[in-house]
């Protein structure tokens, strides 16, 4: 620690904010697929690097603006507060986000990114404005950090960008897996081409033409919804599942409480191979197939659970996941400011039904997927924990870097 010393972030690099000099910012002619336009929600949600955007700027997109090469760390100052990602591909950003360039060596982009991360609710609480908060460019360089020499900084970099690598790979594994799972629903389901459909006719159905000897029923019929409920008790330790944990085909980080804290709403039970949905808004698609919870686990009754009595866990989370099940949930919710759908609009929900073969087969080709990717994302989980301990230490010279071994600290958290 005796070799840091106090320094603004631009005696590291050069720091200057994006560019969109054109009005409106939603002017259509700007949108096309000429460069990547990387936003403040981009960098949100980016674990360490930014490489697809929501959106792209067409080629007049790019005259208004700036093309920033990769290398870059981008620091949201509007909207979200403080939220950093390093540009892995050329692109542009808005002047709700600033670009750190490093000059002195390649790796301070990284250590930049960890530096701000580390101080990211003392930079929030700069920004907190009276209408909307906002950390200016004058705000940000402002501020004085510790700063070590470049040997510790890359070290330092090098560390907690080593664990984040591994993160991001096991996400995009997950992608992958997620793909494949949904194409073969689509070629078996949508298409109808699953094993030995050339043998079998189509015939008319409610819901068009139908391989013969399945069927079109209520989802009731197939699946309980909300089957079981229970209070937490009061020597209880629960982790909470409820809606602000839940996003497309994904669970985030549940909060741990205590029985006699839980919320009201922390009654539903669910076991492994249910499917939960959030009933409020049900656009935002939020749902997710809970392979392996724990014993601890209680869901809100903001979320229906969707538990399979007559097919299987992976053809009825695939079925449920598809843009036709969201969009029958979306025409059924009800309330204009807050649109909600009831458990009776799940069970409603009139659904096309395999052969039970047929079935059986789409599980064993699609519930490894499943079981994978809920392993991959649970060795993320505790490899986001392992970093969020080493982050504040390592930035602020709390641990010997000498004696520090990554490698055996990942393996002994993956392991937990």
């Amino acid at each position: 620690m005796s070799s840091w010393v106090e320094r603004h972030l631009d005696e590291l690099g050069t720091v200057e904010r994006g560019r969109s000099r054109h009005r409106p910012r939603n002017d259509p002619s700007l949108y096309g697929e000429t460069m990547p336009f990387f936003q403040t929600g981009d960098v949100k949600v980016s674990v360490l690097h930014m490489r697809r955007p929501q959106q792209w700027y067409s080629e007049l997109g790019v005259a208004q603006s700036r093309v920033w090469e990769p290398g870059i760390t981008c620091i949201t100052i509007a909207a979200n507060i403080a939220d950093t990602a390093v540009l892995a591909t050329p692109g542009c950003f808005p002047d709700s986000v600033i670009g750190f360039t490093p000059s002195k060596q390649p790796i301070d982009a990284y250590f930049v990114k960890y530096l701000l991360d580390a101080h990211r609710e003392r930079l929030g609480n700069a920004a907190r404005g009276t209408t909307q908060d906002n950390l200016s460019l004058e705000k940000l360089l402002s501020f004085r950090f510790q700063i070590p020499d470049a040997g510790e900084r890359s070290v330092i970099a090098w560390t907690l960008r080593s664990i984040d690598a591994l993160i991001e790979n096991n996400h995009r594994r997950v992608e992958v897996l997620d793909e494949m799972a949904r194409a073969v629903y689509r070629e078996w389901f949508v298409k109808f081409r699953y094993p030995g459909h050339e043998d079998v006719p189509l015939t008319d159905s409610a819901q068009g033409p139908i391989p013969v000897g399945w069927k079109v029923q209520p989802l009731a019929t197939v699946a309980q919804v909300n089957g079981s409920s229970r209070k937490p008790g009061a020597d209880d330790v629960i982790r909470y599942l409820d809606i602000t944990a839940m996003s497309e085909r994904k669970i985030g980080k549940l909060t741990s409480i205590a029985g006699p804290d839980a919320p009201g709403r922390a009654r539903r039970v669910v076991t492994p191979g249910d499917t939960v949905w959030a009933t409020v808004r049900p656009n935002r698609r939020a749902h997710a197939l809970v392979v392996e919870p724990g014993e601890d686990w209680v869901a809100s009754t903001g979320l229906a659970v969707l538990t399979p009595v007559a097919v299987s866990s992976a053809f009825l989370f695939e079925m449920t996941s598809t843009t036709g099940f969201s969009d029958w949930l979306v025409g059924r919710s009800q309330g204009s400011a807050y649109p909600a759908v009831r458990p009776n609009d799940f069970e409603e929900a009139q659904v096309v039904i395999p052969e039970a073969s047929v079935d059986a087969a789409f599980s064993d080709k699609v519930a490894p997927m499943h079981k994978l990717g809920w392993k991959l994302r649970s060795e993320a989980s505790a490899l986001a924990k392992l970093r969020d301990l080493l982050l504040p230490k390592l930035v602020t010279g709390q641990i010997d870097l000498s004696t520090l071994d990554v490698d055996a600290l990942i393996e002994e958290q993956v392991a937990l």
